[in-house]
């Protein structure tokens, strides 16, 4: 067993795509060998006795459907703070969130599911629907000008691993002369990592006539690609709520294609120790 020690961290609130994100760990948890635990979060102390008994009840269920028991775990707080703490406090692998998009005010306040990643210190993964039969065969890797998108290569290696993935770089395409040269830097490096190990990839150039992003999510969807890997650089602010960040656009993202999003570390490139 790879991670038996291990665990991936289900954000949990009894919802459809709650639901959703445990039957995608549950069938990520069975490919590399590790734990899940559900973590559900109650306003408050006396309400943790029922959301512990509603839970014994999905855990059992869990055990009939998938072959696989999860555990969970009830905290008292908020979902903006209590699943970071809890998933960096155990050192959790991943944390799988359902999401419904970005519906009525939160196109103002903001998508809930960027407000709880922010400040992660392990990948979070994003869903809108159930599994299919994908075990994240074809990854959508999109190549700006951030110097910070370095540290996802780390985690594209991580997922070839176990699901021998096909990585596709989408090249941003720019016409300001520092943005290109920045952008061809993550291209050269991105490659030279994947050659190393020796992973399959093709290179894909954006035609600019769209936005980014909708470009990036149309060509994942005509590969029928099992998810997206983006980083989220810092706290957004209400303007970028407002006008919609990139890393906002793709995660509620109207195609349901799951996004996995890395939150960098400071001077690190690395995850897994994959890259020096």
């Amino acid at each position: 067993m790879e991670h038996k020690d291990k665990t991936i961290l289900v954000a949990w609130d009894f919802s459809g795509v709650a639901d959703y994100a445990m039957q995608h760990a549950i069938r990520f948890a069975k490919v590399i060998g590790s734990k899940v635990s559900l973590l559900h979060i109650v306003d408050r102390e006396k309400d943790i006795a029922e959301a512990e008994s509603r839970l014994n009840i999905v855990v059992e269920d869990a055990l009939k459907k998938y072959e696989f028991q999860p555990n969970y775990i009830v905290k008292e707080g908020t979902i903006f703070t209590e699943i970071t703490e809890v998933a960096n406090s155990l050192d959790a692998l991943f944390v799988f969130m359902g999401t419904h998009g970005i519906k009525g005010l939160q196109k103002i306040t903001g998508s809930w599911a960027l407000k709880v990643i922010e400040g992660s210190k392990m990948p979070f993964i994003v869903v809108q629907r159930p599994p299919k039969d994908e075990h994240f065969e074809n990854i959508m890797f999109p190549i700006d000008y951030k110097t910070e998108d370095k540290q996802k290569v780390s985690w594209a290696v991580y997922l070839n691993k176990f699901f021998k993935s096909k990585i596709f770089l989408y090249v941003q395409n720019a016409s300001d002369p520092a943005l290109k040269k920045r952008i061809h830097s993550n291209l050269v490096f991105a490659k030279s990592v994947l050659e190393k190990h020796k992973i399959e990839y093709v290179q894909i150039k954006d035609d600019g006539k769209k936005d980014f992003s909708e470009n990036v999510i149309d060509y994942a969807d005509s590969i029928h690609a099992n998810a997206i890997l983006i980083t989220t650089l810092r706290k957004l602010e209400i303007t970028d709520y407002m006008f919609g960040a990139t890393e906002q656009k793709i995660i509620a993202n109207k195609k349901m294609i799951s996004v996995i999003t890395v939150f960098p570390r400071e001077a690190k490139y690395g995850g897994f120790g994959v890259i020096s």
